[in-house]
């Protein structure tokens, strides 16, 4: 249970650093790629989640040269699916984000705040990773 709030945390991690690093260099704008950077990271997060896993590991013999076979489990396979969706749905929301946090006034958003609406964006990509994991049980 410890690596994988460390799991949940690292977003986070990764967001302090680059704040550290853009504020360390005197950057007036350090605060707004916190919400692309967490967002680009819990994506990675539902990286391992798009796997299916197998029932029952074998090796079959019409297929001598290639690798191992097996039975995917229905259910594993829906949630994989579902976590693939999610996944490109969110690498759209993350281009959305990148896009706010370096126009701040864009003319295609004209009443959003560009670097609060990235953190927003940036967070619910978060909360879908984690609660993908929550659901998914770490398998």
């Amino acid at each position: 249970m410890e690596l994988r709030i460390l799991t949940w945390l690292f977003p986070w991690l990764m967001a302090v650093l680059e704040f550290l690093l853009r504020a360390s260099s005197g950057n007036p704008d350090a605060v707004a790629f916190i919400g692309p950077t967490v967002g680009g990271t819990a994506l990675g997060m539902l990286l391992p989640l798009t796997h299916a896993s197998l029932l029952v590991k074998g090796h079959s013999p019409q297929a001598e040269g290639s690798a191992n076979t097996g039975l995917i489990d229905p259910t594993a396979d829906q949630w994989a699916q579902r976590i693939n969706i999610i996944l490109w749905l969110g690498l759209a929301a993350w281009a959305a984000s990148l896009y706010l946090s370096i126009n701040h006034s864009s003319p295609y958003f004209p009443q959003l705040d560009g670097v609060r609406t990235s953190l927003l964006i940036g967070f619910i990509l978060w909360t879908c990773a984690v609660l993908a994991d929550l659901i998914r049980g770490g398998k």
